[in-house]
């Protein structure tokens, strides 16, 4: 079987979406013939083009304002008709739209879209084009139920053609592991003191400030914790600019330490004694499912697909979106009961082994795509 993925841009693996199409490419590599499509040029593109078992093409369709945009994607509509895949899985905003389009206008038979995420950045004429899109759709695969059932009420998109396939972690990759040293003492962390983390990239529907709040009211009552944030901008303008300016003036800077993983998540994962999300809307988080595998039990917001993987009391805590003063009260609760840890931890693992490894994720998708194109699994 050929499968056919589009994607609006791929630029490196780190992000959440691409991680885990490239998880699924890897795992779906030796039984069907991949090609990845993306809409934008990368430098990854280009290195990752040259890996075994896939083909990469590239189609700039991401300025509706140029002429080329247009012109290209009348060649990805002819590409498709001559490579001829049995399956088109779309993912992010555009190629859900025109990827799906393009399948259908070159005849492909099976077209699959994704929903990842709770689409506040989906304006109103995104949503109609996506409606009108989804007429051609097959499938649409989201990764937690949380998601499926806001396509079904915003889109309404038949809920019994929506498919929950929760993310995948590669369960070895993720373990408790000694702390790192030479990065605690880079990030200027006294010895002895626990440390209490977020990984986030910046963006405003991370709340990183709830985290900062929460951070402060923790200060006042405790001299032995200190805070980390992990991430990069991942918008325009410099949103970690403007949380490091409301940590000087709440006057935590001392305590209160940023950080930049760059393929090295497992070293920071190493200092934590709690890990955080205070996101609204996510998907499926694979920063709180590093967490989960490093059995590092989590506080996050009772928002989006949070709630697929966090039950509070039984394998970790929740609080209301934006509530930092409850945020603050379940860290102290974890720090100071070693006994609710452990139930965490174990509980949170457990759950991942059953419903989320990354062998779990890849044999669901191949499943899905057999049924598609006829093939018996």
């Amino acid at each position: 079987m050929r499968i056919t993925f589009i994607i609006d841009h791929f630029s490196h693996a780190l992000g959440g979406t691409e991680n885990q199409l490239e998880k699924l490419i890897q795992g779906l590599s030796t039984e069907f013939e991949i090609e990845l499509i993306s809409f934008r040029p990368s430098e990854w593109l280009v290195t990752r083009g040259r890996d075994p078992g896939r083909r990469v093409s590239v189609f700039q369709i991401n300025n509706f304002r140029r002429s080329y945009t247009y012109c290209n994607f009348l060649r990805l509509i002819r590409h498709l008709r001559e490579t001829k895949p049995d399956v088109v899985h779309t993912f992010f905003p555009v190629a859900n739209i025109l990827g799906v389009m393009a399948a259908r206008l070159a005849g492909v038979r099976n077209i699959v879209a994704s929903r990842r995420d709770y689409g506040e950045w989906m304006s109103r004429r995104y949503l109609l084009m996506s409606r009108f899109a989804n007429l051609f759709v097959d499938r649409i695969v989201t990764n937690s139920n949380q998601v499926k059932r806001l396509t079904e009420q915003v889109e309404k998109y038949p809920g019994n053609r929506i498919i929950v396939i929760y993310n995948g972690i590669d369960l070895g990759a993720f373990h408790r592991s000694t702390p790192n040293i030479e990065i605690r003492r880079k990030l200027q962390i006294p010895d002895g003191k626990k440390v209490i983390g977020l990984i986030a990239n910046y963006r405003p529907m991370k709340r990183h400030e709830t985290f900062v709040h929460a951070a402060r009211d923790i200060i006042q009552e405790r001299d032995d914790i200190d805070f980390v944030i992990v991430g990069q901008n991942a918008v325009p303008g410099e949103p970690k600019k403007a949380i490091q300016q409301l940590v000087t003036s709440l006057g935590i800077g001392q305590r209160v330490h940023f950080a930049h993983a760059d393929g090295n998540v497992q070293d920071f994962l190493s200092l934590l004694d709690v890990g955080v999300n205070c996101s609204e809307g996510e998907g499926l988080s694979n920063a709180i499912m590093e967490y989960m595998a490093a059995e590092i039990p989590c506080v996050v917001s009772s928002s989006g697909g949070n709630l697929d993987l966090i039950a509070d009391g039984v394998n970790g805590h929740t609080f209301s979106l934006g509530d930092h003063h409850a945020l603050a009260k379940n860290i102290l609760h974890i720090v100071n009961d070693e006994a609710a840890r452990l139930r965490f931890t174990h509980k949170a693992k457990e759950k991942l082994c059953k419903e989320m490894s990354l062998e779990n994720m890849i044999a669901q998708f191949t499943q899905l795509y057999r049924s598609l194109g006829g093939v018996p699994c």
